[in-house]
C-alpha cells in the first residue's frame, strides 16, 4: 500500500463537468492510502503539510500553477517542493493532460514548467499516444518516462446508448465555452458551407468571457440555439439523446485528452472531433468520428451508417477496458506503487 499525495484536491463538485479527481482518489484509495483524502484544498501549500505522509506524488496539470492566483509565488513554492523531492527521494507521477495552455498558448513561463516536469517526474502518465509524440519530438530524453493508459470511464450515463430515431438536434456542443475550442469557426463555417447552413445546433455551456459570448451570438445561424448556462452530466445526457452527433470543435494542439470527451460516450453520443489527441486514437471505435478540418464534417455526416448494434458494441467494449479499476492496475504496474 501506498501513501500517495493526489493534485489537486477538490473539495466539491458540485455542478462540474468533469469530476476526474475524484474518481481517481475512489480508485486509488481501494489498494492506497490518499493523505490529503480529506484534507481542504490549499493548493501549493498541501505539497508542504504533507510532504513527509506521502512517498509518490500523483500530479495532474500541476503546470497550470503559474495561471493561478499569485502565480509567481505558487511556481517558486514548486521549485522548493521539487529540490525537496529530489533530497528525500520521493517519487512524482505526472499525468500529462496537455501539451501547453489552453488560454494562454506558448508562452515561456509553462515552458519552464514543463521542463521542470520532465527533468523532475519519475514516470509520466498520458491518456493517448500524442502525448507519448509531444515527448518524443520536444523532450526525446525523456520519452522512456511516458507510458500511455486510455483515459479511465465510469458507467452510463441517462439512457447511455445511441438510437437514430428522433433527434432534434443534428450537432451538440457543451462544456465551458473557452476561445481555444474553436467554436466560433464552426459557426463561421456552417454560414459558408450549403450542406450546414440548415443544420439544428445546440451549444450548451457556461461563458464567463462576455466579448466571446458576444461574438458567438453575432454569428449565430438562425437554427442554431446557445444556452449560456452550467448543466449537470445528467442533464446534457438528456441533449446528447436528442442529437445526432456530439461535437468538439477543439482548433488547439496543446488537447492531448478530454474528460467530456470520455463523459460523451457514457452518454451514448456518436461523437465528432478532431483527428489529433484521444480523438484519434478512439476513431477504431464505430462510437467515434474524426475530421482533418470543417470541410470533412459534411462528408462524415453523408457517409454515417446509424448502425445502433456494432455502435453499442464498439462503446461496451471500450468501457469494458478502460474502467477506473484497470487504470490503477495499470498504474500499479509501471510504476511500482
Amino acid at each position: 500500500m501506498a501513501a500517495i499525495f493526489l493534485y489537486p484536491k477538490i473539495d466539491k463538485m458540485i455542478g462540474s463537468p468533469n469530476p476526474y479527481i475524484l474518481n481517481f482518489q475512489d480508485a486509488l484509495s481501494k489498494n492506497h492510502r490518499v493523505v490529503n483524502a480529506r484534507s481542504p484544498n490549499r493548493g501549493i501549500l498541501n505539497f508542504f503539510l504533507f510532504f513527509f505522509s506521502a512517498d509518490t506524488f500523483i500530479l495532474n496539470w500541476p503546470e497550470t500553477l503559474p495561471e493561478k492566483k499569485f502565480g509567481n509565488i505558487q511556481q517558486g513554492l514548486f521549485r522548493v517542493f521539487l529540490w525537496l523531492k529530489k533530497t528525500f527521494k520521493k517519487k512524482i507521477i505526472w499525468v500529462l493532460h496537455n501539451k501547453g495552455s489552453h488560454h494562454k498558448g506558448e508562452n515561456s513561463t509553462t515552458r519552464q514548467m514543463f521542463d521542470m516536469l520532465m527533468v523532475h517526474s519519475d514516470f509520466i502518465i498520458t491518456h493517448s499516444h500524442a502525448g507519448d509524440e509531444f515527448v518524443g519530438e520536444v523532450y526525446p530524453e525523456h520519452r522512456h518516462k511516458v507510458h500511455v493508459i486510455p483515459h479511465p470511464i465510469k458507467g452510463l450515463l441517462g439512457k447511455g446508448r445511441y438510437h437514430p430515431e428522433n433527434k432534434k438536434y443534428d450537432f451538440l456542443i457543451w462544456g465551458s465555452v473557452f476561445r481555444y475550442k474553436g467554436i466560433d469557426r464552426f459557426l463561421q463555417f456552417c454560414h459558408s458551407s450549403s450542406a450546414l447552413k440548415k443544420a439544428k445546433i445546440l451549444i450548451v455551456g457556461k461563458c464567463k468571457d462576455l466579448d466571446y459570448k458576444q461574438e458567438i451570438l453575432s454569428i449565430l445561424p438562425e437554427n442554431a440555439e446557445f444556452r449560456d448556462e452550467l448543466l449537470s452530466l445528467e442533464e446534457i445526457a438528456v441533449f446528447a439523446d436528442q442529437s445526432r452527433f456530439t461535437l468538439f470543435t477543439y482548433n488547439s494542439k496543446t488537447v492531448i485528452s478530454s474528460g467530456s470527451l470520455i463523459d460523451a460516450i457514457r452518454m451514448g453520443a456518436v461523437v465528432v472531433g478532431p483527428d489529433h489527441g484521444a480523438f484519434k486514437d478512439l476513431k477504431k471505435y464505430d462510437f467515434m468520428r474524426t475530421f482533418g478540418d470543417f470541410e470533412d464534417i459534411p462528408r462524415m455526416m453523408e457517409g454515417f451508417n446509424e448502425d445502433g448494434k456494432k455502435i453499442e458494441r464498439d462503446r461496451l467494449l471500450f468501457m469494458k477496458e478502460n474502467t477506473w479499476e484497470n487504470f490503477v492496475n495499470k498504474l500499479e504496474q509501471i510504476t511500482g506503487i
